[in-house]
């Protein structure tokens, strides 16, 4: 069982962009309004990359909405919603990590849990669209953190 989310961008969910209720993704039964999620998405240039994003709507998957939210999305973009997953559906602890966040440029800063769950997510998304076209900086997170999770899942 899944889950539809309506999400945000950023750490509190305002990036929307020109929807009206936000980007939708296929997420984890256990993901609720509010929560912290890393997801990829696209930019205006058709490269993927991993951001945090914040569900502001969910509806289980087999709801009247939650299907209404599904067939919208697929109707927008021509293609199903993009899977997320969360930290602890990908095999990665919060215990024994490095509390410490780690610098992305100008200001931003993440935790390595953060970083680990991104380059889960576009290690999952590479193994099921190959020729997907990444960003430079999801390239490097990728590298920088991933390198447990290439053979995963075959």
């Amino acid at each position: 069982m899944a889950k539809i989310a309506k999400c945000g961008y950023g750490s509190d969910g305002r990036g929307i962009g020109k929807t009206e209720e936000g980007y939708t993704y296929i997420v984890n039964d256990n993901v609720r309004t509010g929560d912290k999620i890393q997801v990829i998405a696209t930019s205006r240039k058709q490269k993927k990359f991993a951001t945090t994003a914040v569900p502001l709507h969910t509806y289980k998957e087999t709801t009247v909405k939650g299907k209404e939210a599904k067939q919208e999305a697929i109707s927008n973009t021509g293609k199903d919603p993009t899977e997320s997953y969360t930290g602890k559906e990908l095999g990665i602890s919060r215990e024994g990590i490095n509390k410490q966040a780690y610098k992305l440029g100008g200001d931003k800063q993440q935790s390595q849990y953060t970083m680990q769950t991104r380059a889960a997510n576009i290690a999952k998304y590479m193994q099921k669209n190959p020729e997907a076209d990444f960003s430079s900086h999801s390239r490097e997170t990728f590298d920088s953190y991933s390198k447990k999770f290439i053979n995963e899942g075959e």
